[in-house]
């Protein structure tokens, strides 16, 4: 299963989707950038700050063009990467690059991709990002969906009523983001009837989008029922779900 299937159809859109994909992916990413160089301020057409890497600074290009790019392009890219400091350049471009850019760029900090390489280098990191990411966004279920530990006799009838609908309505969405791991989307999602898993989802960002959705609604749901209750949960409380919920279900 692919990232996604979204393809950047103008020279606008391939800028603001690199820097969503990497913002996604856990990176900072900016578009457009104003960046001051050894030659005076230049407009980068995407920055990018990876203070947890190696490679801590990035400045990424985008041909929209209906051509290859030649190599005059790839040594001017090479002198702008040089002079701002930065670690890496990639040139991410429609229609490829002249055998003439592919050497210039040979022995260099100088990255040629297309729109589908790009997707693919960042995928393991938007993957993972995104699992994580979904655990600490469910983590409530653990205190809401919780047989063991929520104060059920606390509820009056009403609230009862409604909150045993609401706990079987997203038990299997509980279940689900305890569950998911990387390996866990890796093998397909292990499809079973008690958790949601890939099928009839086009690609990762369609299904992550779904379950993103599913835990906006269940969090209101049971915020909604527990507003005027004696039920309260304190920040610790959540704290500590967020750690139950990576801890049942490891982020790899």
């Amino acid at each position: 299963m692919e990232l996604t299937n979204v393809v950047p159809n103008t020279w606008i859109e391939l800028q603001e989707l690199t820097a969503k994909y990497l913002r996604e992916a856990g990176y900072n990413a900016t578009t457009p950038f104003q960046m001051e160089t050894a030659r005076g301020n230049v407009e980068i057409d995407v920055y990018v700050e990876a203070p947890d890497e190696l490679v801590k600074k990035i400045i990424i290009e985008c041909k929209f063009w209906n051509t290859a790019i030649p190599k005059e392009k790839i040594h001017a890219f090479r002198t702008v990467v040089n002079d701002s400091g930065a670690a890496l350049g990639i040139i991410i471009s429609k229609n490829g690059f002249q055998s003439g850019a592919i050497e210039a760029a040979k022995y260099s900090n100088i990255l040629l991709l297309n729109w589908n390489d790009f997707i693919k280098i960042i995928f393991d990191k938007w993957l993972l990002n995104k699992v994580a990411k979904l655990k600490t966004e469910s983590s409530p279920l653990y205190l809401y969906i919780n047989e063991m530990h929520f104060p059920y006799e606390r509820l009056n009838d009403k609230e009862r009523v409604a909150y045993n609908i609401a706990s079987a309505k997203y038990e299997k969405l509980r279940y689900t983001c305890s569950i998911i791991s990387v390996n866990f989307l890796k093998q397909g999602g292990l499809n079973q009837d008690s958790i949601y898993g890939l099928d009839g989802f086009s690609t990762y960002e369609s299904y992550f989008n779904y379950l993103f959705d599913e835990v906006i609604c269940a969090k209101n749901e049971f915020e909604e029922i527990l507003r005027y209750s004696d039920v309260k949960f304190s920040e610790a409380d959540f704290e500590h779900a967020d750690e139950m919920f990576k801890f049942l279900g490891n982020i790899f």
